[in-house]
Parts: structure tokens; C-alpha cells; sequence
């Protein structure tokens, strides 16, 4: 058996990044850049006032005191969208509003409450003005030719509000992967109604679908198909014309052991299929050409754990992402646990955070519960030959969802 470590690194080295391709900037949210980001542009694009106020020229108020204002002549208003066609002379000023651009010859912006009209067209000024003062410069925040974004780089939403202010209405993103999926196991059934004895619903089947597409890829479902090996054969066919395929097989290992038979038949190019890991087996990975294919055990604990550990950073890695694995903090556990001699132990948990840091609290549910899943938000990872962890102790934890406070 070889290491989750070294499972993972196989499963790296046999990934490669999907191609770039150019798409609306509102669909790229969570997607990863392509491509350097340079700003064609200055933002803003032009000085303007970052206040309602008056704007005039600092050396027309030189000497100003609460009791010797200077008086100016107010040549009118100026909003934002409007440009003032002539230069500001001496001795005159605008009442100007907040994003409005900078009347050329002024050079600062006094707040409203330092003035007082006489009139129409007379205002007086009770305070020094400092030049530049209200004013925001053109390319005070991003300069023409500036990197915004870097190539790698997960866009979020504040992102795509950067990329529409520099003029981008596309972006070059690395194209999402499509990850095929077929279920089988005899004792499997998609029974909406009362179920016959000695049948189950493919759960998994609908939380593959969704783990998928929470990681980010595009779930192709192929169906449910019991011990049929034309059936299946077909099916395996239809998924090697995707990105990646998974085949989730019934909870016996024979239902495991039915479809490996059948994937090695097809040309399946087999990278490893025995880890030191618990839960997770059985598991096995490979290729065929450059489609990556896991098979996964219908037991509810090893079919996530092996989502979590290979498949999801693999999608992570065909995205462009450059971290692949999930977050661990270390916490500190709630309960003695205990690890296994020779393999890489995962335990359920729920993770807190206090004032004292982080807290795991472990779930001791039987392994093939599936109702367990819904009430945690972490991994506790045990390493191999740990022993008994005695409460109290740092344990490492990846956080699969927000830690609760």
C-alpha cells in the first residue's frame, strides 16, 4: 500500500490544467484567471471632487480667518457627468457636488459648511483652503498599464466589480472540468416510492452530483445501472469523453470489484489501487489517455473521504487553482480518539472557534451512517501509528465548511 501522501501526488502528476477560454465576466465568479490582468486604463479616469463643496483655487484663500472671509464670485454648479467648459478664474469658484470632475484651474475642494452665499452669484469663504484637499487625482487608485490581477488568481465578487471598472466585459479563465460519473451495485434502485426488501436508494449518487458541482466542475450523471456489462461498458464509453470519470459503486466490495474488472477492459492505465488510508478503501485510480478515472466503494465514509482527498484536489488542479487542498488549523480535540497502525486515519468532527482558538469535537457514528455528514464541518486527520490522542491534545482538521462561533 502506498501513502495518502504519495496517492495524491500520483494523482497530481496525472492531471493536467484545462485550456483557457474567454467568458462574460459575470460568469466567472470562483473561476481562475488565465491570463495577466493590465489595466488599459487610469481609475478614475479624471480628477474629481470627493465631496460636495466649493471649488476654487487655494491661493485665492490665503489669509482667510473666520473674521476676514474672502468673498468669490460663485459661477454656478457643476454635477457629476458634466464637464465646466471654460478654466476657473481667480477669484471665482463652483459649487460643486460629489464625483464631479475638477473644473480646470481649480485645485481644491472646500466643504460647504466653510461657505456662506450672499447671493446669487457672491459667496464668502471662511477657511484656508489646502491644494488637493476633497479632490481624488486621476489614477489615484489604479494607473494605466498597472497588474490588477495576477494569472492564477480565483476570481470573487469584488473582482469582477474591479474588472468592469477597467472596461473588461470578458475574461480568459481556464475552462471548468466535466466530470462524468456512472452508480452501479445490484442492490441499488432509484424507488421514489416504498422500497422493495433488500434494495437501497443511491444516496451517493445525488451527493456525488452536488459534491461535484460545489467543487466547481460540471456533474454529467450517467445514470444507475445494476450488473449489466454491456450496459455498463457503454456507459464507461459515453464518460471517457469527458474530462474525468468516476464510477461509484453498490456498498458490497463484489459490486467494486465487478466494475474494476470492467475498467481494466476498457484500457484503464492503472496508477494504484491499495492506500494505507481509513476509511477510503477499496479505491483505485488511473488513466485512459488523458481522461483521469477514480473508482470509488459505495460505503457512505470512504466514498467522501476519497472525494475529499484526491478528487476534489484533482478538479481543484484542472481548474488553475494553486492551492488544491483544503484548509487544516489545528485544534484542540474534545474527546480521547484513537488512530490505526500503518494507515492515515480520517474522523469525522465539528469545529468551533473560540477565544482560545479552535476546538474539534469528534463524531462517533458508525461509518456507514449517512445522516452524519450533515452535522459536521471538518476532518480529523490521524496519522498513521498515532495511538490513542488524548483529549486535550492539537489534532489537525481540515475545514470542510465555516468553523462555528
Amino acid at each position: 500500500m502506498i501513502s495518502v501522501e504519495k496517492a495524491l501526488q500520483i494523482v497530481l502528476d496525472s492531471i493536467e490544467v484545462q485550456e483557457p477560454m474567454n467568458i462574460p465576466i459575470l460568469s466567472a465568479r470562483g473561476k481562475v484567471l488565465a491570463e495577466d490582468v493590465i489595466s488599459p486604463e487610469d481609475i478614475p479616469s479624471f480628477d474629481y471632487a470627493s465631496i460636495t463643496g466649493y471649488a476654487l483655487r487655494s491661493t485665492d484663500t490665503v489669509g482667510t480667518t473666520s473674521s476676514n472671509p474672502v468673498q468669490l464670485h460663485l459661477d454656478g454648479e457643476l454635477l457629476p457627468g458634466q464637464q465646466w467648459q471654460t478654466p476657473l478664474k481667480s477669484k471665482h469658484t463652483l459649487r460643486i457636488s460629489m464625483g464631479a470632475p475638477l473644473p480646470e484651474g481649480a485645485d481644491t475642494v472646500l466643504m460647504e459648511e466653510h461657505g456662506v452665499r450672499q447671493s446669487s452669484k457672491k459667496v464668502l469663504i471662511y477657511k484656508v483652503a489646502q491644494p488637493g484637499e476633497n479632490i481624488r487625482l486621476k489614477g489615484e487608485d489604479i494607473t494605466k498599464g498597472k497588474l490588477v490581477l495576477p494569472k492564477g488568481k480565483s476570481l470573487n465578487a469584488a473582482d469582477i466589480g474591479l474588472l468592469s471598472a477597467i472596461g473588461y466585459t470578458e475574461i480568459k479563465c481556464y475552462r471548468i472540468p466535466k466530470v462524468s460519473f456512472l452508480t452501479t451495485g445490484r442492490e441499488l434502485t432509484e424507488s421514489n416510492g416504498p422500497l422493495p426488501t433488500g434494495l437501497m436508494r443511491s444516496s451517493n449518487r445525488f451527493t456525488l452530483y452536488s459534491q461535484l458541482a460545489e467543487y466547481g466542475a460540471e456533474p454529467v450523471d450517467l445514470g444507475l445501472s445494476n450488473h449489466n456489462k454491456n450496459v455498463i461498458l457503454n456507459k464507461i464509453s459515453k464518460g471517457l469523453d469527458y474530462d474525468m470519470f468516476i464510477s461509484s459503486a453498490g456498498p458490497a466490495i463484489d459490486d467494486f470489484t465487478y466494475v474494476k474488472k470492467i475498467l481494466e477492459q476498457v484500457g484503464m492505465d492503472i496508477k494504484f489501487w491499495k492506500v494505507a488510508i481509513r476509511p477510503g478503501k477499496p479505491i483505485i485510480f488511473g488513466t485512459c489517455g488523458n481522461v483521469p478515472i477514480f473508482g470509488l466503494s459505495g460505503h457512505p465514509f470512504s466514498f467522501y473521504i476519497v472525494l475529499e482527498q484526491f478528487i476534489r484536489p484533482a478538479i481543484m488542479k484542472m481548474m488553475g487553482k494553486k492551492i488544491v487542498k483544503r484548509t487544516e488549523v489545528l485544534a484542540t480535540v474534545t474527546k480521547d480518539i484513537k488512530g490505526a497502525d500503518g494507515v492515515t486515519t480520517f474522523m469525522r468532527g465539528v469545529v468551533t472557534l473560540n477565544d482560545n482558538g479552535f476546538t474539534v469535537i469528534p463524531n462517533f457514528k458508525k461509518t456507514y451512517s449517512v445522516s452524519a455528514f450533515s452535522t459536521i464541518n471538518g476532518l480529523i486527520v490521524i496519522p498513521a501509528n498515532s495511538g490513542y490522542i488524548k483529549a486535550g491534545s492539537k489534532v489537525k482538521v481540515q475545514v470542510i465548511a465555516e468553523p462555528e462561533g
